[in-house]
């Protein structure tokens, strides 16, 4: 998976809707960084995407911040 691109859509199960700033979380970063993916392209809504660099999760590393998620 060197280099490769993960496309992450988040769908809420009540309503069908699009998960509005969907993110992965910490666990789920962890894997991807060791998985060598490259970026992470998150579908907001409709027609709005955010292009993750994974070397990003790297350099800013939440935990060494003490912040938690999920």
């Amino acid at each position: 998976m060197m280099d490769s691109v993960l496309y992450l859509v988040g769908v809420r199960k009540d309503t069908g809707e699009y998960e509005k700033d969907a993110d992965s979380c910490q666990l789920c970063k962890k894997m991807i960084i060791n998985a060598g993916i490259k970026q992470v392209i998150i579908r907001e809504d409709n027609d709005r995407y955010k292009i993750v660099d994974v070397a990003d999760w790297i350099e800013n590393d939440e935990l060494l911040e003490g912040k938690t998620t999920y």
